[in-house]
C-alpha cells in the first residue's frame, strides 16, 4: 500500500548516496528546505479547504451509524452557498524534523466503538487517497490493517482522532458489515506526506488527503514484553523510531528472522537495556494495564529496572532466588508461557514462594546460603542431587 512508509527504498537510496565521490553529485537533486515547502503546503491547504465542501446534507439524512463515504467538489455554481472545508475541520500540530505541520482533519462522524487508536496502534481502515486536484493515488473499499507506526505521519493523526465501529458482522457472501464507523478525512502538508518522495499519482512536495472509515483498533505491544507499545516512545513525539537512540535505550541493532537489519527500538525489543535479563521479566508493569508508569526501580536511581542495565537483580516473589534463575523462559523467545513450574500448580516458580509445593516458602528452605541470588548453592538435604527448595520430599 502506497501508505505504508518505504523503508527499504530509503534505506537503499541512504546508500546509494554516501557511496558516491564528494565530486559526483551523480544527478542527485538537493532536498528543499522543509519550513519553504512548508508554507507553500500551507497555503495550497488552505485555498483548497476555502473553495471545497463535503456532503454533508446528505450524511444528515442516513441512519444513525449507516455506511457513508465522504465525497468533496468545489463550491461553484449551484453549489456556490455550501459551507467550505475550512468552516468544518479541526487542526492539529505534529512536529516531525523539526517543523511544526499543520493538519486538518474533518470529523463526519465519531465512531461509536469503545477503542481510539494511538500513533502506536493497529487500525482497520477504508480509505481513499488523492491530490488535491482530487486525483485518486491510492485506496481500498475493503478494510485494510494498518500499523500506525509504518504510515505517513499525517494519515497516522487523522486516523487517531477516531473510534473504531461499534459492531461487525459477517455476511453469508464472506463480507463484513459495520456499524457505526468513525468516518472523516484528513488534509496534510507534504512534510507528513512523502515530501521529496514522489510515488505513482504524487509529485515530490504535494500536499496530499484521505477519505476513510475505521472499522476496529488493535492495541499494540509489538514485542509482547508487557509495556504496550505508545509507552515505547520515550520522547514522546508520537514516533516510536525517533533518531539518535532517542527511542533505542540500548542503542542496539540487529537482524531479524527475514535477514533484515534494524535498529532494534524499544517497542520491538523484548530486552530494552541490554542487560540480558527480558524486559517481561523486570516487572515493568506491575498492575498489567501495560502502562509502565508503575515499574520497578530497585536502586531509586529514578530508572526503572526494564530500562536500566546495571539493575537486574530482580526476585518478583521475594524468595530469595533472582528471577532469571528461576527459568521464567527456557526456550527464550520471551513468552513464559514455558516457565519452569516445579509443583505443577499452575504458579511457575519464578512467582511462586513454594516452589516444590511442600507448605514450606522456597526462602525458609536454604535456597542461596551465600545470598548472591543464585540457588547453585542451594541446601540438598538427602543428597539427590535436588535442592531442597525443588524438592518436595526433602
Amino acid at each position: 500500500m502506497k501508505i505504508t512508509k518505504r523503508i527499504i527504498v530509503l534505506l537503499i537510496g541512504i546508500i546509494a548516496i554516501s557511496s558516491c565521490r564528494p565530486d559526483d553529485d551523480n544527478g542527485v537533486i538537493p532536498e528543499r528546505d522543509r519550513a519553504e515547502v512548508d508554507l507553500e503546503d500551507q497555503l495550497e491547504l488552505t485555498e483548497f479547504l476555502q473553495t471545497h465542501f463535503w456532503n454533508y446534507e446528505e450524511f444528515a439524512t442516513i441512519a444513525p451509524g449507516a455506511e457513508f463515504n465522504i465525497e468533496l467538489d468545489t463550491i461553484e455554481g449551484t453549489n456556490a452557498n455550501k459551507i467550505p472545508l475550512i468552516d468544518q475541520v479541526t487542526s492539529s500540530v505534529l512536529n516531525r524534523e523539526g517543523i511544526d505541520y499543520t493538519i486538518y482533519t474533518l470529523k463526519a462522524r465519531q465512531g461509536g466503538g469503545t477503542l481510539s487508536p494511538t500513533f502506536a496502534d493497529s487500525a482497520l481502515v477504508s480509505y481513499q487517497g488523492f491530490t488535491l486536484d482530487r486525483q485518486v493515488f491510492d485506496g481500498s473499499s475493503n478494510a485494510v490493517w494498518f500499523d500506525l507506526n509504518n504510515v505517513v505521519s499525517g494519515f497516522m493523526e487523522g486516523i487517531t482522532q477516531f473510534n473504531e465501529a461499534i459492531s461487525i458482522s459477517q455476511n453469508s457472501d464472506g463480507t463484513l458489515s459495520f456499524s457505526d464507523s468513525g468516518v472523516g478525512a484528513v488534509f496534510m502538508p507534504s512534510g507528513v506526506g512523502y515530501f521529496s518522495r514522489s510515488q505513482t499519482g504524487i509529485p515530490a512536495y504535494s500536499p496530499i488527503a484521505f477519505t476513510f472509515k475505521v472499522r476496529k483498533v488493535n492495541i499494540t505491544d509489538h514485542d509482547s514484553d508487557g509495556v504496550l507499545s505508545m509507552y515505547e516512545d520515550l520522547n514522546a513525539d508520537r514516533n516510536l523510531t525517533s533518531p539518535d537512540d532517542a527511542d533505542n535505550t540500548d542503542g542496539d541493532f540487529f537482524t531479524t528472522s527475514t535477514g533484515v537489519s534494524r535498529f532494534g527500538f524499544n517497542y520491538i525489543d523484548n530486552d530494552d537495556d541490554g542487560d540480558g535479563v527480558l524486559t517481561i521479566f523486570e516487572n515493568p508493569d506491575p498492575n498489567g494495564d501495560g502502562n509502565p508508569d508503575d515499574a520497578i526501580d530497585l536502586d531509586n536511581d529514578g530508572i526503572p529496572a526494564y530500562l536500566d542495565n546495571d539493575e537486574f537483580d530482580l526476585d518478583l516473589d521475594d524468595d530469595g532466588i533472582r528471577t532469571a534463575f528461576e527459568s521464567p523462559d527456557p526456550n527464550g523467545n520471551g513468552n513464559p508461557a514455558d516457565a519452569l513450574d516445579t509443583d505443577n500448580d499452575g504458579i511457575p516458580n519464578y512467582i511462586d514462594a513454594d516452589d516444590d509445593g511442600d507448605g514450606i516458602p522456597t526462602i525458609q528452605e536454604n535456597a542461596d546460603p551465600n545470598g548472591d541470588g543464585n540457588p547453585e548453592d542451594a541446601l540438598d538435604t538427602d543428597n539427590d542431587g535436588i535442592p531442597d527448595y525443588l524438592d518436595a520430599d526433602s
